[in-house]
């Protein structure tokens, strides 16, 4: 006859319970959404500028300041140390056979230095999700109020809080995302407040970030409802179509991007195979030819040289980092975020959704050289995932986080609040 399994007890206290207590606000929360949130209302009362303040500076200054808080310890030495050596072979380049000035470099390399300062956010867990529901509401709400008055009477055709909004929608985009499993009942008016918002902006990148938004938070097999969510898809990009006919008929003639794009493609018409994977020496100015045809974008020349051009004025970080980092930075740049985000327990399909909206975004902007895309990234490196949703939120929460939950639950508890032998947790006097 076999032998019955020994039995632990417990007390009650001792065994797991689907909510855990509420963390204490970090240093980091307070910097980042203290400084959003400020900005944001100095943005709101605003109506003939993008904010009251120098904003997009501030929140670069805020970041730093968080970063700072998490130096004593690395979350992640494997994207810490690439990215740095990344840095400092390209800085040495330059020091010993360059001739361009350090603030153009360092706005050619800014998604490098950024990656090395999200190694510090790795698995830290010192982002609460439900506080990030709460910000993001908040932020959200900002965002419908400051761009529908805009668009009503007429002040701006391109609204924006912090600075221009293809930036700062990538900000806002990512943050629903990451918040929506917290967001609990509010979570669909949540993202209704977040489509109208990107429709009425006349962003074209972020329309198509919203429609990756919609795909990876809607349309799930396992959800009954999923032919309504993939009916949603039509509605959504019917909409995004809506608003690239509108900008079309706005601007007239040809694409400013599909002009960038030409001129790329003169830079690097003689360039070697090799030169696709290496990049250009950095940072190597563009010719005068095409620096010529762009001079409309004459606060894109060089900070010390009016004379001089480099690839940021191409806009896209694609056509940037293909030019100044090759085939191989690039690929260098997505592995390691891809690693970080990972590491630090984002699920594979979110971190695919993160990605995603920036890249959609760096066929336009600078995307992941901007400050806003790297807070979305630090936030979800950065992210308590001990306290995910359970069946106690409410109404709202996603099925399959709470089986999940229940799941990792059933593995820890046995019946009737008794503790499986090498999976709960020591009693009260038990030697080490």
């Amino acid at each position: 006859m076999r032998a019955a399994r020994p039995e632990i007890e417990v007390r009650a206290a001792d065994v797991p319970t689907g909510s855990a207590p509420k963390p204490q606000v970090s240093g980091t929360e307070r910097i980042l959404y203290g400084t959003l949130g400020i900005l944001a209302v100095t943005g709101l009362v605003a109506p003939d500028r993008f904010n009251l303040a120098p904003a997009d500076r501030l929140v670069e200054v805020a970041f730093l300041a968080a970063t700072v808080l998490l130096a004593r310890r690395v979350g992640s030495w494997f994207v810490l140390v690439p990215a740095g050596l990344y840095v400092f072979l390209k800085t040495l380049l330059l020091v010993l056979y360059g001739s361009a000035s350090l603030p153009d470099f360092l706005l050619a390399h800014k998604a490098f230095i950024y990656l090395a300062a999200l190694a510090f956010f790795v698995g830290r867990s010192v982002f609460y999700g439900r506080r990030l529901a709460q910000f993001t509401t908040f932020l959200v709400a900002v965002f419908l109020a400051k761009y529908g008055y805009s668009i009503a009477l007429g002040l701006a055709d391109r609204p924006g809080i912090y600075l221009e909004n293809n930036f700062e929608l990538i900000l806002l985009m990512g943050l629903v995302y990451l918040a929506y499993p917290y967001l609990g009942a509010r979570r669909d008016w949540v993202f209704a407040a977040l489509a109208i918002t990107v429709l009425i902006s006349g962003s074209r990148s972020a329309a198509l970030g919203l429609v990756c938004v919609y795909l990876f938070r809607y349309v799930k097999t396992s959800n009954r409802t999923w032919p309504l969510h993939v009916a949603g898809v039509a509605v959504v990009s019917h909409a995004v179509l809506a608003l690239f006919s509108a900008r079309a008929e706005q601007d007239g003639t040809q694409l400013d991007r599909l002009v960038f794009f030409q001129t790329f493609l003169a830079e690097v018409r003689d360039w070697p195979l090799w030169q696709f994977l290496t990049g250009a020496f950095p940072l190597t100015p563009l010719s005068p030819g095409a620096c010529g045809s762009l001079s409309f974008y004459v606060e894109l020349f060089s900070k010390t040289d009016p004379g001089v051009c480099y690839s940021v004025i191409f806009h896209s970080f694609l056509m940037r980092a293909v030019f100044d980092h090759g085939l191989i930075g690039l690929g260098l740049l997505y592995g390691l975020l891809w690693w970080g985000l990972r590491r630090s327990g984002t699920p594979a399909r979110d971190a695919l959704a993160l990605l995603g909206v920036i890249t959609l975004s760096a066929l336009s902007v600078s995307a992941f050289n901007s400050v806003f895309a790297t807070i979305v990234l630090a936030l979800a490196m950065g992210l308590d995932r001990r306290s995910a949703p359970d069946a106690d939120d409410g109404p709202g929460v996603d099925a399959t986080s709470v089986t999940r939950s229940r799941r990792n639950r059933d593995l820890r508890t046995g019946p009737v609040g008794r503790v499986r032998p090498g999976r709960g947790r020591r009693p009260v006097g038990t030697p080490v």
